[in-house]
């Protein structure tokens, strides 16, 4: 505990001298301005988990970015992140943790036209709704779904050029790839030096919006080849938002086997009052390859004071049944 304290002020001093050298007052979930090219902000999480045998408390990330414009034409983003960071089994009074920081975003972006720019270098791979929201002070629940930490990279070290499709009224597409090792592969759910990918979103109109992704890449241990289509669609109103994921991949393995899987979500949210909201998420999971099968049921709460600050809790029914849990969280972007 006493590494945690030490890092928490230690963080604290850095945005103390970065808001010190900035005249201007600094606003939760900013980050402070040190120059016209340099920002810097961060974020934490805590939480605490409730499982069959297993009562954990822990500050799970603890995060520092620094972004900013080098030009009008080229701006940047570097994130240094320590999942993991410190957990205590409440139990058995085991402490454990983990305070290495590891690159966990690192990229440029280069402005073209509407219709066509760069991003380079690690960056989050653009499918979906859930995975361009890895920070969890930015997401509706604690837990994610599973499909997007199982069945496709959620990171890729590589280019994705983005923009806007020429004569259609509110699409945007992604066609981004990796032809080489990912940059620091602490956190990279599936490590590959192949990854190549298409997404497209359109608007509907001011409620409605859906889209898709297809893909395909290979793991880098086992040589395992996927390829994969998913669809997106999401009604999101002043009270309700409703949004739903699904993903179909097909792998081809060295022994020549074949196997499929499939996963899917949809997710509900009612925003009775600004600060709060009540949330339910279906979920289904099936890898014919592992053998893995789960269909998940949660209800949950969330309460937002200020838009960078969020306290979650929610109840997860599992049909492996020693899955079921309690989760509560409680984070923080500066």
């Amino acid at each position: 505990m006493k590494t945690v304290n030490m890092v928490t002020r230690s963080v604290g001093i850095l945005i103390g001298l970065a808001m010190a050298l900035h005249a201007e007052p600094y606003t939760l979930g900013q980050g402070v301005q040190v120059n016209e090219m340099v920002n810097v902000g961060g974020y934490f999480s805590t939480e605490f988990l409730a499982k069959k045998g297993q009562d954990t408390v822990s500050v799970e990330d603890v995060a520092v970015m620094a972004y900013g414009d080098i030009n009008p034409m080229l701006s940047y983003m570097a994130e240094l992140e320590s999942v993991g960071f410190y957990s205590k089994n409440i139990s058995t009074g085991v402490e454990t943790g983990n305070q290495t920081f590891h690159v966990e975003r690192f990229y440029g972006d280069l402005w073209l036209a509407d219709a066509y720019n760069i991003r380079f270098g690690k960056q989050i791979t653009p499918i979906g709704y859930w995975n361009k929201e890895p920070i969890n002070v930015l997401r509706d629940t604690t837990s994610n779904p599973l499909y997007t930490t199982l069945l496709f990279p959620r990171f890729l070290t590589g280019i994705d050029i983005n923009g806007y499709i020429p004569g259609v009224e509110g699409a945007h597409y992604h066609l981004f790839g990796q032809k080489n090792h990912d940059l620091d592969d602490e956190y990279i759910n599936i490590p590959n030096t192949h990854f190549f990918g298409l997404s497209v979103e359109k608007e509907l109109s001011s409620e409605w919006s859906s889209g898709g992704s297809v893909g395909e890449y290979t793991t880098l241990l086992s040589n395992q080849r996927t390829r994969f289509m998913q669809v997106n669609a999401k009604y999101d109103d002043a009270l309700w938002q409703v949004m739903g994921e699904a993903l179909m991949a097909k792998s081809e393995y060295a022994v020549s086997e074949q196997a499929s899987a499939f996963s899917g979500y949809i997710q509900g949210m009612y925003r009775y009052a600004a600060e709060h909201a009540f949330v339910t998420r279906a979920e289904y999971f099936n890898d014919h390859h592992t053998h893995y099968k789960d269909t998940i049921g949660i209800v949950g709460y969330s309460y937002r004071p200020l838009y960078p600050v969020s306290l979650k809790g929610e109840y997860q029914w599992h049909s492996l049944n020693a899955e079921n849990r309690f989760l509560f969280s409680f984070s923080v972007l500066f």
